[in-house]
């Protein structure tokens, strides 16, 4: 039985529900890890507290990644105006994306998963790769070459240059004048430069603005770092890469406390059941992956107990 099939077999009507106090309630919980982060050093000026502060800021950075992910699909709360507003301003600038161009990209991921025509397949059909090849990925994140590489054709994204391409492989450069440029620089960029105001602002208000560049330090390190263990661990060294089947060609991990200050903010881990049935919102994730294993619908598909497990099938 297809996944279509058997979807339309169940009863998925009461795990499609939004809900604002609970979309909120995800909202105040990163800015409340934020916050905590970025007060930290302020309380405690030692190496664990810039430590812990490292983690926790890149692990909401992906949090607030993972929010906008979750406006673009119109999943967070319940207007698709207040996603809209919530994507632009609370999560996509802060991490300087582009919420629009991110939508756009990642709904053709969804609609074209299971086939090379996925604009996402290029970051998964290598794996696995070597030991050396994955330790090589993962210094690289941890010394900041992936982030400051990937920051670079961000902003080149937002000035039109290249086209908007979550798998930072865009090569190809539009030929734009330095107006075309400017325009597009202001258009694409005043909310994240308000919300890093209002960010730095903060830092200062506490006498810290080490805080702030912390923030910086963990955007391109732990931020890449716990981007890419996230990443690979949704669809790399799957069962089938090229199946449309989302058990096949999508994976969902366990994800204790650890995890979820780390790779694994917002329920992100359950990408099998997201494929499936993307409307879902995140708060109602672990109560469909609950639901579809009593109905036996996730039997075949590969569930793993953690992100270790993860890490050792991608070499």
């Amino acid at each position: 039985m297809t996944h279509l099939e058997q979807i339309r077999k169940l009863n998925i009507r009461p795990y499609l529900q939004r809900s604002n106090v609970a979309a909120w309630q995800f909202v105040v919980v990163n800015y409340g890890l934020i916050a905590f982060a970025l007060a930290l050093p302020a309380l405690w000026a030692a190496w664990p507290s810039y430590l812990i502060s490292l983690v926790l800021l890149g692990n909401r950075q992906l949090g607030l990644g993972i929010l906008m992910h979750d406006c673009a699909h119109h999943a967070l709360f319940l207007s698709k105006q207040l996603n809209q507003w919530v994507g632009r301003w609370l999560c996509a600038a802060p991490i300087w994306a582009q919420f629009d161009g991110y939508q756009t990209y990642h709904l053709q991921h969804h609609a074209n998963a299971g086939t090379t025509k996925d604009p996402d397949y290029i970051n998964y059909r290598n794996y696995p790769v070597s030991r050396f090849g994955l330790v090589r990925k993962i210094a690289r994140d941890c010394f900041a070459i992936t982030g400051i590489k990937n920051f670079a054709l961000v902003m080149l994204m937002h000035a039109g240059i290249v086209n908007y391409d979550m798998a930072y492989k865009s090569v190809e450069r539009k030929s734009l004048s330095w107006q075309q440029v400017a325009v597009n620089l202001i258009r694409n960029l005043h909310r994240p430069i308000v919300c890093h105001f209002v960010l730095f602002s903060f830092c200062f208000a506490m006498g810290s603005v080490l805080s702030y560049a912390l923030w910086w330090v963990a955007y391109f390190t732990t931020f890449s770092l716990f981007s890419r263990i996230r990443n690979a661990a949704e669809h790399a060294s799957v069962p089938d890469l090229l199946d449309v089947d989302p058990r096949r060609h999508a994976r969902t991990v366990k994800a204790g406390v650890l995890a979820r200050l780390t790779v694994a903010p917002n329920h992100v881990n359950y990408h099998i059941e997201h494929h499936w049935l993307p409307q879902v919102p995140p708060y109602r994730l672990a109560a469909l992956h609950d639901y579809l294993q009593r109905e036996r619908a996730l039997e075949g598909a590969e569930i793993l107990p953690n992100y270790f497990a993860v890490i050792r099938k991608l070499a």
